[in-house]
Order: C-alpha cells, then sequence, then structure tokens
C-alpha cells in the first residue's frame, strides 16, 4: 500500500526474502488475505500512514502496521519476525525508484524484542532486493517510546487496529472470500448473494467490535531528513 504526500511516494515493505518496490498511490487495506500470510501474520503489512505531526510541524509520522487480528490482551505477548525486514521506501522524484529507506529489524521473540532503525538513508540496493543499511546507534524495546538519533522517535509495538471494516457485510457480497478468522469459505449455496451496501450508519466496525490490536511500526522524523 502507499500513500502520496506532498511530492513523495512512500511504499511500506514487509519482506523475507525480496522484497517488490511499490510506488505509485492507492487507498487500501489487507488483512490475512492469502494462505501464506494467515500462516506468518508478522509479514502481513495492513496498512500504511504518512502524516504531519500533530505536535511539530517539522515533522513527518509514517505509521506500518502489520500482523492484524491480534486479540483482546494478547498484544503484549506477541512481536514481530525477526525474520523480517521492515522498511518504508521513500521517492522524492517519481521515477519509481526508492531514494531513501527507513528500516526497522527485531531481534528476539515475544514482548522482549529490540529493535534496530536505520535510516533515512540511500539504500545500497534498491528495487526487488534489499539489505539492512547500517543501524543508528540508540536500539528500542518493544512497546516503548526511544528515539535512535536526535530528532527522531520511535514506537514499536500493539496498537489498536484503526481500519473499518464491516466484514459481515462484505462476505455477503463476497461469500466465496475464506475468512481471515477460520481461513474456510463461508459461502451458503442456499443464501443469494447480496448486491446492495449498508445504509449510512448502519455498518458495523467488525475490528473495533472484537477489540483486535495490530502491530505497529511509528517513525517521527523532521521533514529535512527525507528530503533530498
Amino acid at each position: 500500500m502507499t500513500r502520496k504526500y506532498k511530492g513523495l511516494v512512500l511504499a511500506a515493505l514487509a519482506a523475507i526474502v525480496a522484497p517488490i518496490a511499490i510506488v505509485g498511490k492507492s487507498q487500501a487495506s489487507d488483512h490475512a488475505d492469502t494462505p501464506e500470510l494467515v500462516a506468518n501474520p508478522a509479514a502481513d503489512l495492513t496498512d500504511l500512514y504518512i502524516f504531519p505531526s500533530p505536535q511539530n510541524s517539522n515533522n513527518v509520522v509514517f505509521v506500518m502496521n502489520v500482523r492484524p487480528l491480534i486479540k483482546p490482551g494478547e498484544g503484549g505477548s506477541v512481536g514481530f519476525d525477526p525474520n523480517v525486514l521492515y522498511q518504508f521506501k521513500i521517492d522524492n522524484t517519481g521515477d519509481a525508484v526508492e531514494d531513501l529507506v527507513i528500516q526497522a529489524k527485531f531481534t528476539g521473540t515475544g514482548p522482549s524484542q529490540t529493535v534496530a532503525i536505520s535510516g533515512p538513508v540511500r539504500p545500497s540496493r534498491r528495487g526487488t532486493t534489499s539489505v539492512m543499511e547500517t543501524p543508528l546507534g540508540v536500539t528500542g524495546r518493544l512497546n516503548e517510546t526511544f528515539s535512535p538519533t536526535n530528532g527522531m522517535k520511535v514506537f514499536a509495538g500493539a496498537r489498536e487496529d484503526s481500519f473499518f471494516f464491516d466484514l459481515e457485510q462484505f462476505f455477503k457480497i463476497l461469500p466465496d472470500r475464506a475468512t481471515p478468522l477460520t481461513g474456510q469459505p463461508v459461502e451458503d449455496p442456499n443464501r443469494p448473494r447480496e448486491t446492495t451496501f449498508r445504509a449510512p450508519g448502519e455498518a458495523v466496525d467488525f475490528l473495533s467490535n472484537g477489540g483486535f490490536n495490530v502491530l505497529s511500526i511509528v517513525v517521527e522524523v523532521p521533514k529535512s531528513m527525507i528530503r533530498q
């Protein structure tokens, strides 16, 4: 998923071996859409956000959400995948090639994980292959805000899933899709497929009502650090 912000094209990647550069502009969300992501939810990138810092107009905030459908009360017991390199790829020129990257790499498992941050920095490899660039000097712990370098703030940990999704109505319209909770089709051959959406105000937020959480990587940096 990507969001465009004042001339920047931003791509967020959670890749195990060979991340594919995603550039452009889109508005979507992804939650357990394939069997591979169901099997490895920590590699499942659900949403990407970029917005001006509410506290400092000179800063910009990047947010990457992964590992959807964390049940209530379990946010403190799950962690990121230490085999995954989580990346924000930033294109400043519009040529569909990343000019800068911000990377997060985790060590350990579960709530005792630590995280190292690199960037914003020009990557030594671009496109479909990536390596972890030299990390900044200060590492952090899960669910604690820290500053890897002067002017930057980072948080990595559990947060409420902010995506609004009416799952029940979705499966009424597209009943052949597998549910992210069971992985099994929910189509009833005796029930006709619906072709209309709920009226305004009648939608039910499945994620909020269920108390589901995600893991978030939040990076706040001065705008000057991502300009060229």
